[in-house]
């Protein structure tokens, strides 16, 4: 049985050093525009909220900007959640959709249903990202360059202890919710002993490892895919099958039905082996390239750096497992999974929240919904349904542990 290689490396595209860094690595790229032009994200202040931009030092000194949306007439002793957001040159509203609506800015929009719940929402921009300039550059590259594991850890505490200050101190009623990448942020500060929140919640969020999600991302996802199109379970996945079924799959997310499609008509099982063979391959030679690379240079490239290559080189070889770190608090912890969530497969984070986390977690599979809650497998914007009921069923949880 032979198939073409390139449809391969095509079909096995990197989930976070692809499609996230085409989609993220510039402020309203994950648009289909080339250039895009800077937006004026909606405000809160016509749909209930009153926000307030905030500057916070994190432990290097760089400044991390962002806002507090309240709800009306707060007085500082509301429940409040602080965003974590995933991969990607993100400003606080994370616009990582392409719907054309105002919510495709998934943090503002989130922002949106959690202060008419009655719960304030503390968001802030990547370091090095710029929001709203008047000069349309949303970029400080010498800053956005600076970004490592440790320090993006250290942005999301010094802004989590400014929550905590703002919103009533140590009697604090407080969430960090991350999405992605952002789970493993909130993870790193479990670990070195930051004060525990009173609910830690997730949207596509890694439990595993960082090395083991983008070895699946690279070698596990896209026969998974396939697998899911053998409607009658026979083994082989036929073009039919792949027609009729391919955009309900983790690997959908490459937007085309083009490289599910085998030159010989049909995926057999030895040529689905062939395939991960294939993968892991063309993995272990991008993991011998990317460690020997300076970790001091810039990531992706000096044009659009978005950290440290240190950080890219962390995912091939942090293999402590997200959720044990999440176990240094003894807290609640909502996880909410899409099926066909291209960055994470919720079989695999499942066992690890069991075993770190216990009878701590509880856990939501939304069917047919992808890594931001959405119809996409990658992007936003997220599922009224779904959106209303994280928001929901984090205020019920909120209100039973802070309850007088």
């Amino acid at each position: 049985m032979s198939f073409d290689v390139a449809r391969i490396k095509m079909f096995g595209l990197l989930g976070i050093a692809v499609a996230l860094l085409l989609a993220g690595c510039s402020r309203g790229a994950e648009a289909p525009a080339a250039s895009p032009a800077p937006e004026t994200p909606a405000t809160l202040s016509d749909v209930g909220a009153d926000s307030r931009a905030f500057s916070v030092a994190s432990a290097d000194g760089t400044q991390i900007t962002g806002q507090v949306d309240a709800p009306i007439g707060a007085d500082g002793r509301e429940p409040v959640v602080v965003l974590s957001a995933g991969t990607g040159l993100f400003d606080r509203d994370v616009k990582f959709s392409n719907s054309g609506t105002e919510r495709d800015a998934v943090f503002a929009d989130l922002a949106r249903r959690f202060t008419k719940a009655g719960i304030a929402v503390v968001r802030y921009d990547r370091r090095g990202v710029r929001y709203k300039p008047a000069d349309g550059q949303m970029l400080d590259k010498p800053i956005s360059g600076t970004s490592t594991v440790e320090t993006q850890q250290d942005d999301l505490g010094a802004v989590y202890e400014l929550a905590r200050e703002d919103f009533g101190g140590p009697a604090a009623c407080i969430a960090l919710l991350g999405h992605s990448e952002g789970m493993q942020h909130i993870a790193g500060l479990a670990a070195a002993g930051a004060p525990a929140p009173d609910l830690v919640a997730g949207i596509g969020a890694p439990l595993q490892a960082p090395m083991a999600t983008v070895r699946w991302q690279s070698t596990g996802r896209d026969a998974l895919s396939l697998r899911m199109m053998d409607a009658d379970g026979d083994g082989t996945v036929t073009e039919a099958e792949i027609r009729a079924n391919w955009q309900e799959t983790p690997s959908s997310f490459v937007g085309t039905v083009d490289p599910f499609l085998h030159p010989e008509g049909q995926w057999t099982p030895e040529a689905l082996d062939q395939l991960v063979a294939t993968q892991t391959s063309l993995y272990e030679t991008g993991k011998t390239q990317a460690l020997a690379i300076d970790p001091k240079a810039p990531f992706p490239n000096a044009d659009t750096p978005m950290a440290e290559y240190s950080w890219w080189q962390n995912w091939y070889t942090d293999d402590t497992p997200v959720a044990e770190k999440l176990a240094a608090w003894d807290v609640p912890f909502l996880l909410y999974y899409g099926t066909k969530d291209s960055q994470v497969r919720y079989e695999y984070q499942q066992p690890a929240a069991a075993e770190a986390l216990g009878g701590q977690v509880e856990i939501h599979i939304l069917p047919g919904l992808g890594h931001s809650l959405g119809s996409h497998a990658l992007y936003g914007p997220m599922d009224e349904a779904a959106a209303d009921a994280l928001v929901a069923r984090t205020a019920a949880i909120l209100a039973e542990r802070c309850a007088p």
